[in-house]
């Protein structure tokens, strides 16, 4: 298995030089067509009980926000450039994260930087939005990661139909994976169970040709997710897998889950499918 074509969502203000870079080697390595995207959305008119407080952008600033995108672009592909490789840029004055959902249809993974913080809807992607409106594997990229060698991977397993979807979605991934590592982090009195679904996982890897390391039942300290994440610094991982939302995402983010920490958290790239 392998990804054809690899999307990667390039930021307006031309911060993406390292995910671009990260790109551009999983595109050597799988022999992918790279199709970059940059969006950023002209803001409406600010009204305030019939006042214009903030006017809508000028045709003056229209034109730079285009010229921008121009020029990102033209960066993207300099950084990008890959011998004997199909490169593409496309870009939209549109919401992002829509922009990006609707181009999902010509690649095999998406990839796209951590949340912006303070968050803007007019110029970055909503990575949980990415997730769950894709259709596609989503490589979450945590700043200035700008490489996957993939020595180490963990997978964050529960039995759902998302776990699933992400450990098929995640093959040419693990594929290449000198080591593998399947963990459950379960409740006291589960771990039998646990241990016989993680069996299966490993054997269904094992069929397409990964290295399984070890499969890990820990109890949950805390939160699932610190027990994963406490696992890939213990391992020195550079990979996590896991299903995306598997709750509601407006669960997780007034309770709290393992998709909103690994995205908000992970010190290391996610991959993430729904």
């Amino acid at each position: 298995m392998s990804f054809a074509t690899i999307l990667v969502f390039v930021d307006s203000d031309g911060g993406s030089n390292a995910r671009v870079r990260l790109t551009a080697g999983l595109a050597e390595r799988f022999k992918s067509n790279v199709l970059g995207v940059g969006a950023w959305m002209p803001r409406p008119p600010f009204v305030v009980e019939g006042v214009v407080v903030d006017p809508e952008p000028t045709e003056t600033e229209i034109r730079g926000m285009k010229e921008a995108l121009a020029k990102v672009g033209e960066q993207f592909k300099t950084t990008a450039a890959m011998a004997e490789r199909q490169i593409e840029w496309r870009s939209a004055l549109e919401f992002p994260t829509e922009f990006v959902a609707r181009q999902a249809r010509a690649a095999d993974l998406i990839v796209v930087g951590r949340d912006r913080l303070p968050y803007d809807p007019y110029r970055f992607t909503d990575v949980g939005a990415v997730v769950l409106r894709v259709g596609r594997p989503v490589l979450m990229v945590p700043p200035g990661v700008q490489s996957l060698a993939v020595k180490r991977a963990v997978i964050a397993w529960k039995d759902t139909r998302e776990a699933r979807r992400a450990v098929q979605d995640a093959l040419p991934l693990l594929e290449i994976a000198s080591e593998v590592i399947v963990l459950e982090a379960c409740e006291t009195g589960s771990e039998q169970d646990a241990q016989h679904a993680l069996k299966d996982v490993a054997n269904y890897l094992a069929r397409h040709g990964t290295t399984v390391v070890a499969e890990r039942v820990r109890p949950v300290d805390g939160t699932a997710s610190n027990t994963l994440l406490r696992l890939v610094e213990e391992q020195s991982a550079d990979l996590i897998v896991a299903g995306g939302y598997g709750h509601s995402r407006l669960g997780e983010w007034v309770f709290g889950g393992m998709t909103q920490d690994l995205l908000s958290k992970s010190p290391v790239c996610c991959l993430l499918s729904h």
